[in-house]
Formats: C-alpha cells, sequence, structure tokens
C-alpha cells in the first residue's frame, strides 16, 4: 500500500452522508457497526457522537491507522475481513458501509445485506454507499454494480429516508479522480409496535 494512499487516508473527513444524516435520524447514540473502516474517519466522528463503534477492516495498516486516529475513544478495531464477522442480531443502533460493500461480488454482497439487516436493532438505521452500473469501474466480476431499483427492492420493509444516485467525477484517497455512478442509501428499520 503506497505511503502517500495512507497519509491520505488518515486525514480523510468522514462522509458527509453520514455527518448530514445521522443527526436528523435521532438515533441517540448506541453500538454502532462500521463496515470496512479504513483508517477510521467514520468510526471517529460516530464516537464523538455518542455511539460505542465495532470497526472492521481487514488491511493491517488501514487497521492500525484507524486504532492510532481512535485512541482514547470508545471503538473497537477488529482486524478481520467483514465477510466473515459475526453480525449479532439485533445489536447495532447503526451500520454504515461508506466505500466498501461494492468491492465484494454482488451475490454476496446480498447475503451481508441481509446479515446487517438482521444485526440493526428496530429503529436502528443503516447509511450506505454502493455503486450503479455506469461506474468506470463497472465491468469488474469481483465487483458489485447495483440500479437504484435493484438496491431499493432489499429494503422494501424499512423506512427510506434518502436513495440518492450520483453520477460524474470524484476523488479518491489516491488522488486521482475517476467517474462514478454511486447509490447513497439512509434507510431505518421500523420500530416495533
Amino acid at each position: 500500500m503506497p505511503a502517500d494512499f495512507v497519509a491520505n487516508a488518515r486525514q480523510k473527513l468522514p462522509a458527509k452522508l453520514l455527518t448530514e444524516w445521522l443527526p436528523r435520524l435521532k438515533l441517540g447514540g448506541g453500538n454502532a457497526l462500521d463496515l470496512g473502516c479504513g483508517a477510521g474517519a467514520e468510526a471517529e466522528w460516530l464516537a464523538r457522537n455518542g455511539f460505542t463503534v465495532d470497526a472492521v477492516e481487514k488491511n493491517p495498516i488501514m487497521a492500525q491507522a484507524a486504532r492510532e486516529r481512535c485512541q482514547g475513544l470508545p471503538v473497537n478495531v477488529i482486524e478481520d475481513d467483514f465477510l466473515v464477522f459475526n453480525f449479532e442480531l439485533g445489536k447495532y443502533s447503526l451500520v454504515t458501509a461508506i466505500n466498501s460493500l461494492p468491492f465484494i461480488a454482488k451475490e454476496r454482497c446480498r447475503m451481508l445485506l441481509e446479515d446487517v439487516q438482521e444485526s440493526i436493532a428496530p429503529g436502528g438505521a443503516a447509511i450506505l454507499a454502493v455503486y450503479g452500473p455506469d461506474h468506470a469501474w463497472a465491468k469488474r466480476a469481483d465487483m458489485s454494480f447495483w440500479t437504484k431499483d435493484e438496491f431499493a427492492a432489499i429494503w422494501h420493509d424499512w423506512i427510506i429516508h434518502d436513495l440518492e444516485e450520483f453520477r460524474g467525477e470524484w476523488p479518491l484517497v489516491s488522488g486521482e479522480t475517476i467517474y462514478q455512478h454511486r447509490l447513497h442509501l439512509v434507510a431505518q428499520k421500523p420500530a416495533k409496535n
């Protein structure tokens, strides 16, 4: 992993999707799960905003960067592949995955999202970013790309607060810019009656 990539990742701000939407959801803290946490920008922000965070990252360099960034905060950095993570039923009030889900094959991603849904407590939420079929990398078979309708269908019995589609140039942590087709989802599990 190039040193400049790690340096850029360490300085990354938390995703606007998370920082803009979370206050509107009024979750009031609790347990959060950050899948593919990278250098810990979202995990740190969540911890500073009342959450106890499980942050899963399989790359040891990035996991160490997340540990350093989140030192002294209620963040448990788990150095592991989130595909083998043990999701606990109803444990989390929030699950976020900003730039990680696209990097697994679509059917495996679909199964993972079922685990994510089950791990969220009633009234809890998911804030996720995935890629659409017009993305610059769309020919890669090892990744997943979703149409808006396909992705919405997975969340059919949830309250979808936002499912925004973005197409255009997007900067990467590496410093380069590519054409991205992104879907940003904010969905909330209905509270039990």
